[in-house]
Formats: structure tokens, C-alpha cells, sequence
């Protein structure tokens, strides 16, 4: 915990930053004297630490939410009775806002940049600095605005009551433009940072890593190859410095309490223990299952309940799919080669196929628990599906009569190193505990009072790990912990390479580069795609699983493929529908003694139901705030298909 503190004592951003600013947050600005504020470093530097909340808290966090929008994860929730309503587009309208404006936060931005140019107490050296890191966070609200919105409200001074024109500044024009103010500005940072930073502030690097990200989303946007070369050369300025390595531990890079110090860490946002609990983070409290011990008393189907299960109280409702389970390659044990689980000859030479559609209502098993209730596999709802288009089951089997192994054993072992840090899955050890997510087990669906699981408890079979922090001595919404964000690290920038490798056609340079990650981080073997459409493949699945729940990576990384198209959407035209994104995501379920399952879709509150439109590429600007400024003159264009 040492290093939380002494980061959180340099000025982190995050909570308790400065006793003697927090007024700041609390009351407007103008009630202080300016010659208060920028009398100092010190002062400086806490209004610069307070800005970024609302600049960088757009790419820290909502990893549970966000990947909920992508076959990666999903949202199901029968306590509050809820799905995602922005996967199946029920909960989008033209209202709907995603952060318009940021006017006040557009102004911090404008003042770091004009009152450090200003100083008569900072040295030349600490305002080229500073300026470079007001560029950086200006740049990092714009690429948000643009990349959500596609065009935002420029406001690039500080405004006074008197600029009544200045008020009415109208949108940007296009992406193109609203790309060109956001590179702008990250092109300033990049020459104004420093090399090295305290951790939580930005560098020269991090703007280079929010440099090569933006750049790949803004030439899926607008297809001008001058963006392909930044994001390579940005990534590459990263990789080359030497001052960031991969790291050997790429589970507790979000979750150990060594995190802060790992070396692939470019910039993470940071949270202390004296503010923040378990309740604060969605990663926390919404993806941690609540099984108290009187749910699961006697009720493992192996032994394994254990009174210590206490610790988990979260209120889970987001969930991994099947589909994220299934691009974590497995190491064939006679091979050695790397394959879908399903194709590997430990699974062949010991699972039989069953004939999905002769599935009904506990046709694999009936589990009654020890209260003498009956759980069924599949159940009632797995059995319903109005996503027809989609087989309901798409795997069903059983091990042969001759195999001595599990389905557990089978299906996860010699896996992607990654899952088991990212995932929990049956027979997973999590804080001590041996989860059970078979029929019956301690943390299975099923296991309180729902048959079907959303009762804080998987719909899935699958429980978030990435991103979890162990409390002590309990895990309650208002146990204090420490926790942070990863928001840029080296990792991502071998994907970025890769992707705009791709993009340029250098089959050999692209997968070069996917294998640097799939390697280290995941013990597989090499990529050997020799073709276009083979690397974009194992590419995307390789960024999928590397990137998974971190910040909405993977949506906006399938909205740039979407835009690509071709290989990246099932050889769809640019811009089409993404098929990914409109199609219904699976879940597993496990018999009692490990020798049957089945995947299908998840159906349960008709999370079959999702749906992604051409008009989502980008969100609408809001309605409410156009029908506003229209009042004062001002006429903005609404975007495509709101």
C-alpha cells in the first residue's frame, strides 16, 4: 500500500489532493483571487492535478459498461430488472447526451494554458511544461468529444462576460476538422511535456500513446493516410525510448498492489484508500458477485462451499460471455499449436456432440439442491429467443465413455494466460476461494434464488477478475480500498502498430507486432497468418482478449472496424452494420459432475435483443442542447440517422 500513498502525497489525481485547494471543487473559481491561484508552483500544480477528472476520468473507467456494448461482456441484472438498453438501442435517442459541451472543464483547459504563459513566479522551462500539459488535457477532452460525438464546440480561450460572439461559437464543421484541433493539440503536448512525470500526470509518452490512439480513430473516420503514419510513429517514439517493458505479471498490472511500479504502466489515474471504496467503481461493486453464506451453505455440488464465501458482497449485474472465453486460444497438447478450445485434439478425442436441437428443460441435468429446489440445465429461458438468425446452442456435448478428464479440465487448461487474469471461470481460485460456476457450485448461477443467476450472481458462467482488489477484511460496498486505472500502457501500443500495419498492407510487419503481446502476455505460441484476411483475424482477436475491459477499448475499436470493413466485418462494405455488435452473445452452462454442457445464448430479460445501427458510429449531438442554442441563433447540424 506504501506506493499509494507516497504517489497520492506528489500530487495523483484523484481524491484528497491538496488540503488547501479542495475549496476549488467546491466553489466557482472567480470567488478566488487570481493572484492567489497562480501565485506558486504548488498552486499551479493542484489546478492543473484538479483538471484531470473531468478530462482523463473519460478514459479511466465504465470498462464494466462499456464492454457490455461488445460481444465481450454483457449486462443482465434481475434485482433491478435490467439489460443493457444502449446494446439494443431501446435507451438511444436524440437526447441522449455523452458529455456535450464540457464548457467548464474547456475553461480549466484555457486557463492552465493562459495563466502559465502569463507567470511571473514559474520558470521558462516549468511553463513550457505546464503548457505542454494543458495542450494534453485540452487534447484528451477533445479526442473523447470527437470520438463520441464527432464534432464538439470549440472554445480555445477564456471566455469573459463580455465575448457575447465567443458564446456562439458554432460545432466544428466535420470530423475532419474536430480531428485536426484534437491532433493539434496532442502534437503541442508531445513537444512540451517532459520525458519523465510523477505517476498520475502525463509525459511526453502518454501523450504519445493518446497520440497513436486517436490517430487510428481518426483516420477510420476520415481514411486520410497521414494518421496511419502517426499513430506508427507515435507508438513506435513509445516503444523505442526504452523507458516502458512489458510486463511478466499482466493480471496484477490492474490489480496487484505492485501495480503502481509496473513498467508497462504509461499513465493510470489513482485512487486512495482514505476516499475511495469498493462502491466507488463500477469494476468493483457491479462485477462482484454477493454470495452470503446462508445462499451457499451445502450447496456446492463439490464440497467446496466454504463459510469464507462471506467476503463477497458485491451487487454483479455485468457479466464475460462465452464469446470473449472463445478467442482465448488453447495450447493443443499433442501440437503444440494454438486453437479455439473446441478444435484442439484433447477435446475432440474426449467430448462427444450432442444434437442441440433435441435439447427441453433440464434434458442434461436436473440438480436438486439442498433445500430439495430443482436447477435445470439447460433451463426454461435458455430455450427462448427471438434472434432466430442465430443458432440458440451452439456447442452441446458430453465426455466420451473412455475419457477420465472434466469438462473444466478440457475445455480451460493450457489456455491464453490471460483469461485466468482476466476472467473467472468453474474451479477458478479467487482470494482463497474455489469457485464453483458448475450446476450447484458456490458461485454458480443459480446458486440464490434465481434459477437463471442475475441475482447478483453469473447469468453467464463467467465472472469478471481484471480490474478486482481485495479489501480487507471483507469485500462490502463501503470497504475502503486502494485502486486504480490503467489508461495507457505499452501493450496497446504493439496493437496500435499492428493495426496500422494492416491498414498499410505489411502482412509480416502487422503480425510481427500481434505476437509481441500474444507471446508475452498470453505464453502462446506465434501468429502464423500469412494472408490479409488471416491477420486481420487473429489481429482483432488478439486486441480483443490483450484489451479487454479497459476503458471501452473494444467498442471503439469495433467502430473503427466497422469503418474499415472488409475483413474486419465479415467482408461487409465501410460503414455497414457491425455484425458483432448486432448480434446476440452466448453463455455456458456446466453439469454438476462436470461431464456435460452446453453454450447458447444468453436469453434471460431477452438479452438476445441486441441491435447496433449505422446512425451509432457516432452518438447524436444532443437534441436538447441544439433546440438551446438554436434560441440564441446559432444552428447546429444534428449527425446522420438522429
Amino acid at each position: 500500500m506504501n506506493i499509494y500513498r507516497k504517489v497520492g502525497l506528489s500530487g495523483l489525481l484523484g481524491l484528497g489532493l491538496m488540503v488547501s485547494c479542495d475549496v476549488m471543487d467546491t466553489k466557482p473559481f472567480e470567488t478566488y483571487s487570481e493572484e492567489l491561484v497562480w501565485s506558486s508552483k504548488e498552486m499551479v500544480d493542484a489546478f492543473v492535478i484538479q483538471t484531470y477528472p473531468n478530462t482523463l476520468g473519460y478514459f479511466s473507467g465504465g470498462s464494466a459498461s462499456w464492454e457490455s456494448l461488445t460481444p465481450n461482456g454483457a449486462q443482465c441484472d434481475q434485482v433491478q430488472n435490467r439489460i443493457n438498453s444502449y446494446a439494443t438501442e431501446t435507451g438511444l435517442d436524440a437526447y441522449t447526451d455523452y458529455g456535450f459541451g464540457r464548457f467548464s472543464v474547456q475553461r480549466r483547459c484555457n486557463m492552465i494554458l493562459e495563466k502559465v504563459a502569463e507567470s511571473t513566479v514559474l520558470t521558462e522551462l516549468q511553463k513550457k511544461e505546464l503548457i505542454g500539459e494543458g495542450y494534453f488535457l485540452r487534447g484528451a477532452l477533445y479526442f473523447d468529444m470527437t470520438r463520441k460525438m464527432g464534432r464538439f464546440v470549440p472554445i480555445d480561450r477564456v471566455l469573459s462576460p463580455d465575448d457575447s460572439e465567443a458564446f456562439k461559437t458554432p460545432l466544428t464543421a466535420s470530423v475532419e476538422e474536430s480531428y485536426q484541433l484534437v491532433m493539434s493539440d496532442l502534437d503541442k503536448a508531445v513537444e512540451g511535456l517532459p520525458e519523465t512525470s510523477d505517476e498520475g500526470r502525463a509525459n511526453k509518452y502518454a501523450a504519445l500513446a493518446l497520440r497513436s490512439r486517436a490517430a487510428l480513430q481518426a483516420y477510420a473516420y476520415t481514411k486520410d493516410g497521414k494518421y496511419l503514419e502517426v499513430a506508427i510513429n507515435s507508438a513506435n517514439e513509445v516503444i523505442n525510448s526504452g523507458a516502458y517493458t512489458l510486463t511478466d505479471n499482466y493480471g496484477g498490472m490492474f490489480s496487484s498492489d505492485q501495480a503502481p511500479s509496473d513498467k508497462e504502466i504509461i499513465l493510470a489515474r489513482y485512487y486512495l484508500d482514505k476516499d475511495a471504496s469498493v462502491g466507488s467503481f463500477e469494476e468493483m461493486i457491479l462485477a462482484l458477485p454477493n454470495l452470503a453464506g446462508d445462499d451457499v451453505a451445502l450447496g456446492s455440488a463439490d464440497g467446496t462451499s466454504d463459510p469464507a464465501i462471506k467476503i463477497l458482497g458485491g451487487w454483479a449485474e455485468y457479466w464475460p460471455t462465452q464469446d470473449l472465453v472463445d478467442q482465448y486460444l488453447v495450447v493443443d497438447e499433442k501440437t503444440g499449436d494454438a486453437k479455439t478450445w473446441y478444435e484442439t485434439s484433447q477435446y475432440k478425442e474426449n467430448v462427444e456432440a450432442l444434437p442441440a436441437e433435441n435439447l427441453s428443460v433440464g434434458s442434461i441435468e436436473k440438480f436438486k439442491r439442498f433445500d430439495g429446489e430443482i436447477r435445470n440445465l439447460p433451463t426454461a429461458n435458455d430455450l427462448i429467443t427471438g434472434r432466430t438468425d442465430y443458432p440458440l446452442f451452439k456447442q452441446v456435448g458430453k465426455l466420451k465413455n473412455n475419457s477420465n478428464r472434466t469438462i473444466t479440465d478440457i475445455m480451460y487448461n493450457n489456455r491464453d494466460k490471460r483469461m485466468d487474469a482476466t476472467i473467472i471461470r468453474d474451479k477458478s481460485d479467487f482470494w482463497g476461494i474455489t469457485m464453483g460456476l458448475n450446476l450447484g457450485g458456490n458461485a454458480s448461477q443459480g446458486v440464490r434464488t434465481k434459477e437463471d443467476g442475475g441475482w447478483y450472481t453469473t447469468t453467464t458462467g463467467y465472472y469478471w477478475r481484471k480490474n478486482m482488489v481485495k479489501g480487507e477484511p471483507n469485500v462490502f460496498v463501503d470497504t475502503k480500498i486502494n485502486f486504480h486505472y490503467v489508461i495507457a500502457r505499452l501493450g496497446e501500443m504493439y496493437m496500435n502498430l499492428a493495426e496500422a500495419y494492416l491498414l498499410k498492407g505489411d502482412v509480416a510487419k502487422a503480425v510481427e507486432m500481434l505476437n509481441v503481446t500474444r507471446m508475452q502476455h498470453g505464453g502462446l505460441p506465434a501468429s502464423k497468418a500469412s494472408t490479409l484476411d488471416e491477420a486481420w483475424t487473429d489481429y482483432m482477436r488478439e486486441r480483443r482478449v490483450e484489451m479487454a475491459y479497459e476503458n471501452g477499448d473494444i467498442y471503439f475499436s469495433y467502430l473503427r472496424w466497422g469503418k474499415y470493413g472488409g475483413a474486419c466485418n465479415y467482408g461487409r462494405a465501410s460503414g455497414d452494420v457491425i455484425k458483432d455488435l448486432n448480434a446476440p452473445v452466448y453463455k455456458i452452462g456446466i453439469s454438476s459432475d462436470r461431464k456435460s454442457f452446453c453454450v447458447g445464448q444468453l436469453t434471460l430479460l431477452n438479452s438476445w435483443n441486441r441491435n447496433f445501427t449505422t446512425r451509432r458510429y457516432l452518438f447524436p449531438i444532443p437534441q436538447g442542447a441544439i433546440d438551446k442554442r438554436a434560441a440564441d441563433g446559432i444552428v447546429d447540424k444534428q449527425n446522420e440517422g438522429w
